[in-house]
């Protein structure tokens, strides 16, 4: 399946992802910190807040971020056990959105069930042909699509929760000038990226009841990056109907970069200061010096960068898309600033890599992220 091209899935691969996702939840529930993990989503961002500010913690997050770090989860520490719970946590939140889900129902057999009625309405539906555009499709189809969508926001949901938990993005989102790269429809990237879960509890007498919840943030703007024809129409769309908040580019990146310094200059949109670029394609970044060196003449004196790799289509593409990450790690190394990568997947060959993942299912999760706070100066 092609990185951007949901449409090429069927319902089925979302009744898949939608069964891992609430499986894993269900495994979580059986933990004795199950229930304090649970009460740190009644307002998450003040938990991250308060994590971030503890000196017992940062210090525990210090040891695993040294200089150059490669976070593995096949071997985990207690403290990336923890994140990463967490993380799955935040992923039901936005997987059951707006339901209401009992104590009694919070073990695997009881959030599976709840997974397969949730998918129940779009299992049947046939992948949608590549070249059918998004106006023409059918009302199944475009359930389909808002499902594809949700699912792909499970993936952005857990990446953004890791790397919050981990205390390397702490910009308030009304803050953010965000450039997204290879940014497909947008919506990842509009309503994934700065999403907040939140679980509200409720004791009744029958037993407790957690709503699931995700909380909507907005940057103060986005430029959105992808040069998929089948997008134009979109594109045109969303430019003209977010009044000045989102500037959509359907161009090469390469292009749409050296056009960028001027544009947002001309409408005011100021110089990025977050650089996304979620399961993106590798032949996007063809050369990782010309790359850093346009991304140096749009960003603000430091940026954050993250940005995410999927399995391509093919092993072959898997291993490229890992050469691109090693090829950015190392030039970013080599200017003095300090990327940190996290491994989503087990040992081995690439083979195996790729077979491999930790988290979520092949067609839709991250296999790798990569984060780095850019300094323009080094660029």
């Amino acid at each position: 399946m092609g990185e951007n091209q949901w449409a090429s899935a069927s319902g089925q691969l979302v009744a898949d992802a939608y069964l891992r996702e609430a499986d894993g939840f269900g495994a979580i529930a059986a933990r004795p910190a199950f229930r304090r993990m649970l009460l740190s989503f009644t307002d998450y961002e003040a938990h991250l807040c308060q994590i971030n500010k503890d000196s017992i913690h940062q210090e525990k997050i210090r040891k695993l971020l040294q200089v150059g770090a490669t976070l593995d989860t096949s071997k985990p520490t207690p403290e990336l056990v923890e994140i990463f719970c967490e993380a799955q946590i935040a992923v039901c939140c936005e997987l059951f959105r707006g339901e209401n889900i009992s104590a009694s129902q919070m073990n695997r057999e009881g959030m599976r069930l709840l997974a397969r009625q949730a998918a129940s309405k779009v299992i049947d539906i046939p992948a949608i042909a590549e070249e059918l555009s998004p106006a023409d499709y059918s009302e199944s189809q475009k359930d389909l699509l808002d499902a594809l969508n949700h699912v792909g926001n499970l993936d952005t949901l857990r990446v953004m929760q890791v790397t919050r938990s981990l205390g390397l993005i702490a910009v308030r989102p009304d803050s953010v000038r965000q450039l997204s790269l290879g940014a497909g429809n947008g919506y990842r990237d509009l309503y994934g990226i700065h999403a907040v879960p939140k679980i509200t509890i409720q004791s009744l007498s029958k037993g407790d009841v957690f709503a699931f919840n995700v909380i909507d943030r907005v940057t103060a703007n986005t430029v959105l990056i992808d040069n998929d024809p089948m997008l134009a129409r979109h594109y045109d769309k969303l430019n003209a109907d977010q009044g000045g908040k989102i500037l959509a580019m359907n161009m090469d990146a390469n292009r749409a970069l050296q056009e960028l310094q001027n544009k947002q200059q001309d409408l005011g949109l100021g110089s990025r200061n977050l650089v996304a670029g979620l399961r993106i394609d590798h032949r996007m970044i063809p050369d990782a010096g010309e790359f850093l060196r346009l991304i140096s003449a749009v960003i603000d004196s430091s940026a954050d960068m993250l940005l995410t790799i999927g399995a391509g289509n093919n092993l072959a593409e898997f291993e490229s898309r890992i050469r691109c990450f090693d090829a950015l790690s190392k030039l970013l190394k080599s200017r003095g600033m300090e990327p940190i990568r996290i491994k989503l997947h087990g040992p081995g060959s690439s083979n195996d890599q790729r077979r491999l993942l930790n988290f979520g299912n092949l067609e839709y999760a991250s296999y790798q992220i990569l984060y780095c706070e850019l300094l323009r100066k080094k660029l």
